[in-house]
């Protein structure tokens, strides 16, 4: 699979993860298991008719990425995690209905424009951006861990299950595995219109599954006013940054514009004009 690698990252995978196969798998999974490990660079265990809490037990691993006929997930013993286009429909669908989208609104796209998304995770944020920009636009979507850029670039290359128009821009993001932090201090002055963070938030939101399976993959670590300057040298236009009001994370990095619910706990958008 083409993900490209940042060459200069240090990030460490800290989550031991092993790949295998579903139970019983044919023999043309287990290859593609085979291929998958050698380009994660990841043990491959064979699964034999184990349950994956077994497996965790006896091969001392905390996940395993399951390569299955249908789709890849990463299970623990307590989670499950498989590339879905989430929320990403439903924001296309309001959109075209003509409901406001306060993301579109603070990143202010137009077609033809480039969006660096520096916390990739699962591409339903990049997925939004890439219908703003449009065909002539870019959309380059950076992922610190290896397994969640490889299960979303699978996912957008492989899922089928939307429409025409969906999957075509879910075809058009770039898939990038390596540190925004790193990787914003190798780009030239000006190289993106608009660069945008979705960073962990201080207070987690403990009720979303999804989140809570991404969790031991992601930069925990807050944004700080460095990456955010280095993230404006590296934009043409605006730095676009999501939170919750109340947090204190936009006073802390001096951001006064924002767009969304002024309610304390609600989500919105920060953004610094160039």
């Amino acid at each position: 699979m083409d993900i490209k690698n940042d060459p200069n990252s240090k990030h460490s995978q800290l989550t031991k993860v092993a790949v295998t196969t579903s139970r019983k798998a044919e023999q043309h999974l287990i290859d593609k298991a085979l291929k998958i490990s050698n380009e994660l660079d990841a043990v491959y265990i064979q699964r034999g008719d184990y349950t994956v809490s077994q497996m965790i037990k006896k091969h001392n691993f905390e996940r395993f990425l399951i390569v299955g006929r249908d789709r890849l997930t990463l299970k623990g013993a307590d989670s499950v995690l498989f590339w879905h286009p989430n929320m990403a429909e439903f924001k296309l669908r309001a959109i075209s209905q003509g409901f406001e989208n306060p993301m579109l609104k603070a990143m202010k796209l137009q077609p033809g424009f480039s969006v660096l998304d520096c916390t990739l995770g699962l591409a339903s944020d990049a997925i939004v951006s890439s219908c703003a920009v449009g065909e002539k636009g870019t959309v380059v979507g950076i992922e610190v861990s290896k397994y969640i850029a490889y299960l979303t670039k699978n996912g957008l290359d492989t899922y089928e299950n939307v429409n025409v128009q969906t999957k075509i821009l879910m075809n058009r993001i770039e898939v990038l595995n390596a540190s925004y932090e790193e990787y914003l201090l190798n780009q030239v002055d000006n190289t993106f219109d608009v660069v945008y963070f979705d960073p962990m938030f201080r207070t987690p939101n403990q009720k979303s599954a999804s989140i809570n399976s991404l969790r031991p993959f992601a930069e925990h670590r807050p944004l700080t006013k460095e990456i955010v300057l280095n993230a404006l040298r590296v934009c043409k236009k605006r730095v676009v940054i999501k939170e919750r009001i109340g947090s204190g994370e936009f006073e802390r990095l001096r951001i006064k514009n924002y767009y969304g619910n002024n309610s304390p706990g609600s989500i919105a958008y920060g953004f610094i004009e160039k």
